[in-house]
Parts: structure tokens; sequence; C-alpha cells
């Protein structure tokens, strides 16, 4: 069976060929969205990332039990290449990829130990029309895939949505996203732990909207995981 499909790829391959998302380079028929050059090329961020900042850091003040990140998103670098393509050029199927990456080389620590449920951050529904999917929930469904720990994508609503806010600081961030989800169903996460799944984390504005919606939930224990994070 397994040399029936193998044969139809490659002979798919030949008439429709595949290209990596990353660099453009031609596909293998056994490689999925990024040839393995860009997979190895993406700089891992380790749980105990010390150089320039501490992720934890970014939320001292909010009662998050851990914060995960995968690799660096620089402009012009391949994260930020790919998390392009996930989002605005149609490719849902990458942020599968991505989830399953992130997750297969991440459970040798115990970034995803004692979770009990993947929450998408989400999108409004303006925003979802959009895009046909949300990417948030891609990832998550990736990584899921890898952990068995199962996705919720409803207990978060997106209540408002703002244009870009690449221009913003993080003070104007964190303004605009304070009131930006609700929470519709706290029985769900009641009790649990959960992890907060987004694609980049930038100033952390975004999930510091959401952590604030989950926090007074009785016994929740909150985790965060971002698979790319800025620098700055």
């Amino acid at each position: 069976m397994n040399t029936l499909r193998n044969s139809l790829r490659g002979l798919g391959d030949l008439f429709f060929p595949r290209f990596c998302l990353g660099c453009g380079n031609r596909l293998q028929a056994d490689e999925q969205q990024v040839c393995p050059a860009c997979a190895a090329h993406l700089f891992r961020l380790r749980l105990d990332w010390t150089d320039n900042f501490r992720m934890e850091s970014w939320f001292a003040v909010l009662p998050v039990s851990r914060v995960v990140g995968f690799t660096l998103f620089k402009q012009g670098g391949l994260a930020a290449t790919l998390v392009h393509q996930l989002k605005y050029m149609g490719h849902p199927e990458l942020g599968l990829w991505m989830g399953r990456l992130a997750a297969t080389e991440l459970t040798a620590t115990d970034a995803f130990g004692g979770v009990d449920l993947l929450i998408p951050i989400p999108l409004t529904r303006r925003r979802f029309r959009q895009r046909g999917y949300n990417q948030a929930e891609r990832i998550a469904a990736g990584i899921s895939a890898i952990t068995g720990i199962p996705v919720r994508a409803d207990v978060l609503k997106r209540v408002m949505f703002h244009e870009s806010q690449t221009h913003l600081t993080r003070d104007e961030r964190m303004s605009n996203t304070s009131d930006a989800f609700r929470l519709v169903r706290p029985d769900v996460v009641a009790g649990r732990h959960v992890m907060l799944i987004d694609d980049v984390m930038t100033t952390g504005a975004t999930m510091d909207g959401a952590i604030r919606q989950l926090k007074d939930v009785p016994q929740i224990h909150i985790s965060v995981f971002a698979w790319a994070w800025t620098m700055d």
C-alpha cells in the first residue's frame, strides 16, 4: 500500500511539482510543506533562553505556569516567511506542519507535560471569513496530533477587531487587546491546565488579553505557547 501511495505521489509531483514554502525549492515526494534544509535552518529557542530576554518575564504579573516558544522571529528571516505563508498566502496545512515539528522536538522536554487542553487564540468572525481558517488553531492541531492533547477552540471568543498593530508600541497594543476577548466556556477550563496557542509573540499583548479572561476561573492553570518569538 505504501509503495503504491509513494508511486502515485511521485507521479503527481512529476506533473504538479510542489515547492518548499520557505525557500521555494522543489520538494521531494516524501517531503511536506517545507524542505529538510529549511526545517533544520530554523533557529530553535531553548526553554531556558536567557540571551536578551527570558520568555517567562513577559507575563511576570499574571498567573502563568509555563511559557514555551519554538523558534526565533526576525523580519526577513525564515520563521517570518513561514508565518507570512501561513497567515496571508492560504496555506493552512503549513500550520499543521509547524505544530507537529514543534511538538515532536519539544516532547523530549516538559513543554507539554500535564497540559489538559490546547486553546488557540481566536480570530474575529470577520478575520476568519477573510482567511478561511485560524492559523493558531492549525498550529494547535499539529501539536495535538503529536501529543494527543485535545484542542478546544470554543473557550474564548474574539469580540474586537484591530487592524495590523505592527506600528504600535507595546503599551498601545496592550490597550487595544485589554477587552478583545470574552470567556464563553469557563466550565470547560475550570480545574484544568490549559495552554494558549498562537503563531507569533511580538509584544505579548494579545496573549495578555486572553490570559486576563482566564485567570479568575477556579483552579485553572495557564501556560503559553507561541511558535515564534521576537527578540525585541
